[in-house]
């Protein structure tokens, strides 16, 4: 989509192009018409006349001087706006890892991994979440963001999980997730604004991205459960 701001370069641009030609075709025709009245000397009233005889063309002139700065003088602006957009984007950034490197710190013990790989992906993160204000308020913008960040992490991060390899890979039903706790509270630690069912709307994203052909009995993770030793 064409912003406003590139319609008016472009015809800014287009503009100073016509300008700058009428001036060429004034100052051939200013010279054209000197060559019949006089020969130019060197000297006080030989220059006076020249310049003279630019006059009648001063608007011209002028209004094409004054176009090029002003197109100049824009870009100039552009490049401040945007140096300075930069900075603040930056200093967001720092602001924003920090807290991500804090919730690092709890979910080390089970999911070490995760860690590895968010870090890996966490620009990419922040740039959505810039764009949105670090406001998810949809189901929309959830899975879009979900599914371009992580849909390819997600099994990775369950099947890194030292719970999950401890208790040889087992579910006591479908709905279970050995990560997804780890996973929610550090994408939702990142954001500002969050609606009311995005949790139950992102563990089904999640889940649906683990292995559909999961091992799945009751009885056999409660047998893993007791024989598990926490690290």
């Amino acid at each position: 989509m064409v912003t406003k701001m590139k319609i008016f370069n472009w015809l800014l641009l287009g503009i100073i192009v016509i300008l700058i030609l009428m001036s060429l075709i004034a100052i051939v025709t200013i010279h054209w018409a000197l060559l019949g009245k006089f020969s130019f000397s060197f000297s006080p009233e030989g220059i006076d006349n020249y310049i003279v005889s630019f006059g009648q063309y001063k608007g011209l002139f002028t209004g094409t001087v004054a176009t090029i700065t002003a197109y100049f003088g824009l870009h100039r602006l552009k490049a401040a706006t945007d140096a300075n957009s930069d900075k603040v984007r930056q200093d967001r950034f720092s602001e924003w890892k920090t807290v991500l490197d804090i919730r690092f710190i709890e979910i080390e013990k089970y999911d070490p991994y995760m860690k590895r790989e968010f870090i890996r992906v966490r620009y990419n993160l922040f740039r959505q979440l810039y764009d949105h204000k670090f406001s998810i308020e949809n189901n929309e913008q959830l899975t879009q963001i979900f599914q371009s960040t992580f849909q390819e992490l997600a099994r990775f991060f369950e099947e890194q999980n030292n719970k999950y390899i401890g208790m040889g890979g087992v579910y006591p039903d479908s709905t279970h997730s050995y990560s997804f706790d780890s996973f929610h509270f550090l994408l939702l630690g990142s954001v500002d604004i969050i609606y009311p069912s995005i949790v139950s709307d992102l563990q089904t994203l999640y889940l649906a991205a683990l292995d559909p052909n999961r091992m799945i009995d009751a009885n056999l993770y409660r047998t893993a459960q007791q024989n598990f030793r926490p690290i």
